[in-house]
């Protein structure tokens, strides 16, 4: 239970650590910046238990899809978004990645959900709508769009999620992790580089310090701590960390960034929560359960800036 407060904590803190950097670096350069931090992390961590990474065909194709829509793709919506809405915000929509995972699990034929889950999945979404935001008179265009690229990201993670308990199945977690995200540090860097090099780089030791925080903790140490939770009390405890996540995340905004609180991010939260727990619970499998310690590979997140 402790090391579960620990991740909430990191996961937390790593969309204040998202702020931050963004205020210097193209989305994208701080999505490659955390990705290529974290690869480096799993890497070591790979070596010492002697894994190496498969380099055929086939998984090489794994690692390039499960790198765009579980990293690259969803790592720099998040940094997008935290240009235009809060951290808190932020942390509340992409907490609705649960009910993504359930809808496409759904669609491929993995799951099929009952009536209750369905009601839960309609509280789940009026709950992300009402966080953020939607038919208020407080938002502007563009924090309509950051907020949509917030859930964006959280679709993201459903797919790669989904993605991996069909394709993923008979690899190790830690193998699965490390390959993704190597794979996406080398499809991400020819983005970061061209627009750092269009928007320029404007570092500060604040900045920097978010930057290294963010890729060696908040992802690749976060990354371990998540398998270790999985191993420890399964992926259904673990995935308790999606609840607190938020939690961290809001309190973390007010106190640290001055963000205001709106009234909708805890109501929004609380239905969100609701719907998740409801989607989630006494679900029926329609494939083979995965082997345990699929989900550490693959669910960030997920959710969290995982």
């Amino acid at each position: 239970m402790r090391r579960l407060l620990v991740l909430a904590f990191i996961w937390g803190w790593s969309f204040l650590f998202i702020k931050v950097a963004v205020e210097g670096l193209t989305p994208s350069t701080v999505a490659w910046a955390r990705i290529a931090l974290g690869a480096l992390v799993l890497w070591v961590f790979l070596r010492r238990r002697g894994l190496t990474l498969p380099t055929d065909r086939l998984m090489l194709r794994h690692f390039t899809v499960m790198a765009v829509v579980g990293t690259a793709l969803p790592f720099t919506m998040l940094a997008w978004g935290e240009e235009r809405i809060s951290s808190a915000l932020t942390s509340v929509l992409n907490a609705s990645t649960p009910l993504f995972t359930a809808l496409f699990a759904v669609a491929v034929g993995q799951e099929r959900l009952r009536r209750p889950q369905v009601a839960g999945l309609a509280v789940g979404v009026v709950g992300v709508a009402v966080a953020a935001g939607l038919g208020g008179s407080d938002l502007e265009g563009s924090s309509v769009a950051g907020s949509l690229a917030a859930i964006g990201a959280g679709v993201c993670y459903g797919v790669s999620i989904t993605y991996a308990r069909r394709h993923l199945t008979d690899t190790p977690p830690l193998v699965a992790a490390a390959g993704q995200l190597l794979a996406g540090t080398v499809l991400l860097a020819p983005v970061a580089l061209g627009t750092s090099a269009a928007s320029g780089v404007h570092l500060s030791p604040t900045r920097v310090l978010a930057v290294l925080l963010l890729g060696s903790v908040g992802t690749g140490v976060a990354f371990l701590l998540h398998y270790a939770n999985i191993a420890e009390m399964g992926a259904t405890k673990a995935s308790l960390v999606t609840y607190l996540v938020p939690v961290v995340a809001v309190v973390v905004g007010i106190l640290a960034l001055d963000e205001t609180f709106e009234w909708r991010l805890p109501i929004g939260g609380v239905l969100t929560v609701a719907g998740i727990v409801a989607v989630t619970s006494r679900r029926t499998s329609l494939a083979a359960a995965p082997p345990a310690g699929l989900e550490p590979a693959t669910e960030p997140v997920s959710s969290p800036p995982r």
